[in-house]
């Protein structure tokens, strides 16, 4: 059914047998057997194969053979809105297969058909985009799921975005919707931070606008400050880890601005890094397992108390929150990712920042 969305790779790439290439099934001659599949790689345009070039000589993963595919380019039409169709039935169709998919992209909206790709019949979901800039003004990618979600069911983490590129109006529209948002300088001073924002994302968009200009050059536009690439890869992995995330796309790389093809290099390990990630799953989530410590904070005055729950798998955090008009009302409970340092300030008796946030978003 998906072969006729796709254009074979016109690329000749030599892998030596320690190489990602070598245990890669591309559509090259054939179309890619799915049965076995667990990644799917999906390019825009041939741009995409200067990444792929890269991408196919890095390390092998040991014991993935048969897993990952590479199902090439998608065929393109002059009318954009039958590119996004397409794209939109691919990754709902890859998804209701199980398979996780890596999109390289042109732009950050067409992250709004992945989004539908991945929602389905959700009744909830996570966004999670790295970008300089919060795209939320008409027409861009967060204006666009605002409108699909009427009911108001998506969350949204912007993280990376940079003051100087966005407007008082901007900041302001997406602070009513109650979604996160984190500067480039605060997500720097913790990048582990970013974590607890790829946990529980279904979909995480990665706008390499958001990396440093000296790390990424083959960009529409000039970027002075940003991510490292260390950091861009770090993100990534976080990206590849979560149990939830079934979509991960990178946009933004021009390949004529790409002199020596340093920014298709770091695009091919921001992928290599996410695939890698996604290898060290661990099926840790709270409804999945019982391997958790539990740690209860009580304070002083009449506030609800804080349950704090500790996989053992792991060791990561997660804190629970009642909600405030039906406190028994299990069903109504949230489970929100944490950090060491939140279970700490609670047990000092101060109520977590994190906790507080969580706590407007079920009034």
């Amino acid at each position: 059914m998906l072969e006729h969305y796709f254009n074979k790779i016109n690329l000749d790439i030599t892998s030596s047998s320690h190489g990602l290439g070598s245990i890669i099934d591309a559509y090259i001659s054939e179309f890619p057997k799915l049965d076995q599949a667990k990644v799917a790689l999906i390019g825009y345009g041939e741009d995409c194969n200067s990444i792929r070039e890269h991408l196919y000589r890095l390390s092998k993963f040991n014991n993935t053979a048969n897993n990952i595919v590479d199902l090439g380019n998608i065929k393109t039409h002059d009318e954009e809105h039958e590119n996004q169709s397409a794209l939109y039935l691919i990754i709902e169709e890859l998804k209701n297969l199980g398979i996780t998919s890596v999109f390289i992209g042109k732009e950050l909206n067409q992250g709004f058909a992945l989004y539908r790709g991945v929602k389905g019949s959700k009744n909830q979901m996570q966004v999670s985009c790295i970008s300089s800039k919060i795209p939320v003004s008409e027409n861009q990618l967060f204006s666009k799921i605002h409108e699909d979600d009427y009911e108001n069911t998506c969350k949204i983490n912007s993280l990376a975005y940079q003051n100087h590129f966005v407007s008082p109006e901007e900041l302001a529209t997406i602070k009513s919707k109650n979604h996160s948002i984190i500067r480039l300088g605060n997500l720097k001073k913790n990048i582990e931070e970013s974590e607890l924002y790829m946990r529980n994302s279904n979909l995480i968009l990665l706008d390499i606008n958001a990396i440093q200009h000296a790390d990424a050059p083959a960009k529409e536009g000039v970027y002075p400050s940003g991510l490292s690439s260390e950091e861009a890869c770090q993100i990534a992995k976080y990206a590849g880890i979560s149990d939830y995330n079934s979509c991960f796309g990178i946009f933004g790389y021009v390949q004529h601005l790409d002199e020596r093809e340093l920014t298709a290099a770091l695009c091919a390990q921001i992928i290599w890094y996410f695939i890698d990630g996604f290898y060290s799953r661990m099926n840790d989530k709270p409804e999945s397992h019982q391997d958790f410590i539990k740690y209860r904070c009580d304070f002083s005055y009449n506030d609800t108390p804080i349950l704090f729950i500790k996989s053992k798998r792991s060791s990561r955090w997660w804190m629970k929150i009642e909600h405030p008009a039906e406190p028994n009302n299990t069903n109504l409970t949230l489970t929100i990712p944490c950090s060491y340092e939140d279970y700490q300030i609670a047990a000092d008796g101060e109520t977590p920042e994190r906790y507080l946030n969580a706590l407007q978003s079920l009034k």
